[in-house]
């Protein structure tokens, strides 16, 4: 991992997420290949970007898109309704679109086999093995 790995996503700068994000900045991320049986967990700095020239590109790109109603609606996502259709309010005339970046600080790579299972820690210029 000689480089630094980033990811970057869009959201609703008003989720949860977001918000849990901007307060604390930490993330991990689980996959598993059961082709290959192998386990990653990518610890990850994420970091919440509302505003600013990316984020108005990025939006620009969105707006032609079905999404962009998800980024303009009057109420935060997971907001309770009253009844199922409800909530059908005004748009917001500014869209509440985030991006997310994840810049990934280290992997833990897990390899399980029936002739041994093989573990290692990733780190930016470094890895070495670990106890499985």
């Amino acid at each position: 991992m000689s480089q630094r790995i980033k990811k970057q996503t869009s959201t609703d700068h008003f989720s949860a997420k977001a918000s849990e994000l901007a307060h604390h900045p930490q993330a991990l991320f689980v996959f598993w290949s059961d082709r290959l049986k192998w386990q990653l967990r990518v610890r990850a700095l994420v970091t919440v970007q509302t505003s600013g020239p990316e984020v108005d590109a990025v939006w620009q790109r969105v707006r032609q898109s079905a999404a962009a109603g998800d980024y303009i609606a009057p109420a935060a996502p997971g907001t309770p309704l009253a009844q199922p259709g409800a909530g059908a309010a005004p748009l917001a005339e500014r869209h509440h679109l985030a991006i997310l970046t994840a810049q990934v600080t280290e992997i833990d790579w897990l390899e399980l086999s029936a002739s041994g299972h093989r573990r290692a820690r990733i780190l930016a210029g470094s890895w070495e093995w670990l106890t499985p």
